[in-house]
């Protein structure tokens, strides 16, 4: 780390929600939406955050085992169309973020997006910078998603870039996990899931507080 880098950084990659996309409290509100729908409580905030920054399954992990599995589908399925409308309509960019991202353009590296989300994300065009990304990865991509490098590694392949050359940027310790198992440099954001000591107990590159910060810091990689 440091001056002293030798390798260049062509790529920087990012994860999607709560690096660049304001929308933890859309998760947050579809699962208290579904709770409601099952007669349940809503469910502790940072427990919801706990189960998206592990890449556990509100589906398993929040509703009690006596509910039958059949219900539990419906009433995800029933609110589905309606919370991916909410997604897409309301969802904003991580303040300084949209900056950032025509910053880091402006460097000469390419640009990338690795989710766990699908690839289809229309508000990136809303806000601009759809353009500026020359490969975009989902879960409809790969077999495995984070922890598994699955959707780091197709981002890589597409922008023909090789691990060494690349930085992953996210928001939870499975960004961090599955960066370092593709073999890419890693960078914790404290704007979505998780706090500090969560992402430093990763032991990622760095941390910033959010991609705002992420122009200068790579200006130590040349």
């Amino acid at each position: 780390m440091g001056s002293g880098n030798t390798v260049r950084i062509r790529a920087v990659i990012f994860d999607l929600d709560g690096t660049i996309a304001d929308s933890i409290d859309l998760f947050y509100g579809f699962a208290c939406d579904v709770a409601a729908d099952l007669g349940l409580a809503a469910p502790d905030r940072e427990a919801v955050l706990d189960l998206m920054r592990t890449g556990r399954s509100t589906l398993t992990h929040l509703v009690p085992a006596e509910i039958p599995p059949d219900r539990v589908n419906a009433a995800f399925a029933a609110r589905g169309a309606e919370w991916l409308r909410r997604y897409f309509e309301h969802t904003t960019p991580i303040p300084g973020s949209l900056d950032a991202l025509h910053a880091v353009h402006r460097t000469g590296r390419s640009l990338g997006i690795a989710t766990s989300s699908s690839r289809d994300v229309p508000f990136l065009a809303r806000w601009g910078v759809r353009d500026l990304f020359s490969a975009i990865v989902g879960r409809e991509d790969v077999e495995r998603r984070k922890p598994a490098p699955d959707v780091i590694v197709e981002c890589l392949q597409r922008l023909t870039v090789a691990p060494a050359e690349a930085i992953y940027v996210g928001d939870s310790p499975i960004d961090v996990q599955a960066g370092k198992a593709a073999g890419v440099c890693t960078v914790g954001v404290l704007s979505g899931t998780s706090p500090r000591g969560v992402l430093e107990g990763e032991a990622p590159d760095a941390v910033v507080d959010s991609v705002a910060e992420l122009v200068a810091w790579l200006d130590q990689w040349g």
